[in-house]
């Protein structure tokens, strides 16, 4: 690194605004919070190695254990109950619900007035080394105007990545996925805000992190660059939990494997929502649909929409239709349901 380099980064760090970029290196070597002895492990909770890496799929990456969250003693959301694992897990709500502060208590960055988060079986609160095996993509790029693309991500690829082969491979392979090669000099004040973007989620894959906390990963993104932003957290997902907030219903339902809601300051699950609704099933079959026995909205040749009266199950129904000839190929959820009843309840606010 040259002498100009230097000063670049003197600057970076000496910047009036620095304190909202450092709330999102939720960890590593700027923390000046002692680490606790590692033979002794978390005060409370299960025993976790706290090292980077992908999820051990035996620990769930997320457990929050009836927080309440706010700002200055006046609680905003809450209680809040939750154990996410691997895999995509989209968080809808109106705008005011409280989701970014959700995440800020996730990510260790706003600490919550009561209750436990837990990464990776570890108490944030108690190990801070927990907080490394965060990511935390905000609304605002954690970038310098005034710095590269280049400048930039070598800047926190210097905190994340002590080791500079890891370091110098983890930079190639972001520039790659991320197609930045040609913006890897410009300024970052140049960009657009989509190519603002692109930078900001190299940046938070830096590290490598277990658990991925995204707040509306793809605004101003075109859509060749959200399909490959999409593609990426659905594969990062089958080794890490992936938490991304959005307002586009239709996209979490195909993208998620599980939908939270959170109202009146507290989540609500996909399966809360399915368990409350109608129970609506489609069920593909071969055979005369017996109308004595269920009335049925006919969706196609050999497909039906059906409702489980309450007190009943789908396998009972299932068992009847057999009886009665029928085959059943094929029974799902109603998709149509599952997302009327998302939508009602974002609705209700």
């Amino acid at each position: 690194m040259d002498s100009q380099d230097h000063l670049f980064y003197v600057h970076y760090i000496k910047a009036p605004w620095v304190g909202a970029m450092d709330l999102r290196h939720t960890g590593g070597p700027a923390s000046n919070t002692p680490s606790p002895d590692p033979t002794t492990g978390p005060t409370t909770g299960p025993t976790a190695d706290p090292a980077t890496g992908p999820l051990d799929a035996q620990v769930p990456g997320l457990e929050l254990e009836s927080v309440h969250a706010g700002y200055r003693g006046v609680t905003t959301i809450g209680p809040i109950q939750a154990t996410l694992s691997t895999g995509v897990h989209a968080l809808l709500g109106r705008n005011g619900a409280g989701k970014t502060t959700l995440m800020r208590v996730m990510a260790g960055i706003l600490r919550p007035l009561s209750g436990t988060v837990r990464v990776c079986g570890t108490d944030i609160s108690h190990d801070p080394r927990a907080k490394d095996r965060v990511a935390y993509l905000g609304h605002r790029a954690a970038v310098s105007a005034e710095l590269t693309v280049r400048h930039n991500l070598e800047f926190w690829a210097g905190l994340y990545c002590p080791q500079p082969a890891v370091r110098e491979q983890r930079l190639a392979e972001l520039r790659d996925t991320f197609d930045l090669s040609d913006l890897w000099e410009r300024r970052a004040g140049r960009l657009s805000r989509g190519q603002l973007q692109r930078v900001d989620l190299a940046r938070t894959l830096l590290p490598d992190p277990a658990v991925l906390l995204l707040d509306e990963p793809l605004t101003g993104l075109d859509p060749v660059t959200s399909a490959l932003v999409r593609t990426l957290v659905r594969d990062l997902a089958l080794t890490r939990t992936v938490l991304y907030s959005t307002h586009n219903l239709p996209e979490a339902l195909t993208v998620a494997s599980q939908i939270l809601v959170l109202k009146d300051g507290t989540l609500r699950t996909h399966n809360d929502l399915i368990q409350e609704s109608d129970a609506g099933y489609e069920i593909r079959y071969r055979g005369r649909w017996p109308t004595e026995l269920v009335a049925g909205e006919a969706l196609g040749d050999q497909l039906v929409r059906v409702t489980v009266q309450t007190g009943s199950t789908i396998g009972a129904l299932v068992a009847a239709l057999v009886e009665r000839g029928v085959s059943v190929l094929d029974i799902r959820h109603a998709t149509a349901d599952t997302d009327a009843s998302i939508r009602s309840l974002l609705e209700d606010q």
